[in-house]
């Protein structure tokens, strides 16, 4: 089984657990109002009803409105799920059986030092079978976005 857990990184590096959207909308977080922040996705594995195996993280820069609120938009929400659904329920065998075109992932966005060593901390305090898998799942997706 596979989960999502949703996280900003404020530009003061500290994170934010935001839980999942409703009807397109993030939970309001009034002290981010108006700010860019990294909304970072966490994809992982569940076991015993608990997060165990980070699989892959996204991330993007957004700004929040003046409530703090972040809102997918219609389009921005189905390539968000669309990306979702399709790496989270496919195995990588599965993807490359398909016949259809194959739909890129969303173009993430680097997170800086200051913010990866927020993440890593973070995950390490709150969720550490994540923490462990974290830096060298950035690490690689940093470098594929490089390539």
């Amino acid at each position: 089984m596979s989960g999502v857990k949703w996280l900003y990184i404020s530009t003061e590096n500290k994170i934010y657990k935001v839980p999942n959207p409703k009807n397109g909308k993030f939970k309001e977080i009034k002290e981010l109002s108006e700010q860019d922040v990294l909304k970072v996705m966490l994809y992982y594995k569940i076991k015993n009803r608990r997060p165990d195996k980070l699989v892959m993280l996204e991330f993007d820069r957004i700004t929040l409105d003046s409530e703090g609120v972040y809102e997918l938009t219609d389009k921005r929400q189905s390539k968000v799920l669309q990306n979702a659904f399709q790496f989270i329920y496919n195995r990588s065998q599965e993807l490359a059986n398909n016949k259809s075109p194959f739909e890129l992932p969303l173009a993430p966005k680097v997170p800086s030092n200051n913010e990866k060593i927020a993440l890593y901390e973070y995950l390490n305090k709150k969720f550490p079978n994540l923490g462990k898998d974290a830096p060298a799942i950035v690490e690689n997706e940093i470098g594929s976005l490089k390539k």
